[in-house]
């Protein structure tokens, strides 16, 4: 649904490029958005998709 709302392939793969491109809080909106689910599926696209360097600080981000 998010996809939709913000017309991307991928929401996941958006919360990531924008959490790079230093809008943190546009990031944290969007992950509060998610439902349990789906946060617990970004989880698993983060661990298994994303640079470790970036781990860190996007986990710090959401809590």
């Amino acid at each position: 649904q998010q996809c939709r709302y913000y017309e991307v392939d991928n929401i996941f793969v958006y919360m990531v490029e924008t959490y790079i491109n230093g809008n943190f809080e546009t990031f944290r909106r969007l992950y509060h958005e998610l439902n349990k689910d789906a946060r617990r599926d970004f989880m698993d696209f983060l661990l298994s998709e994303v640079e470790p360097t970036y781990w860190r600080e996007i986990l710090k981000q959401i809590i």
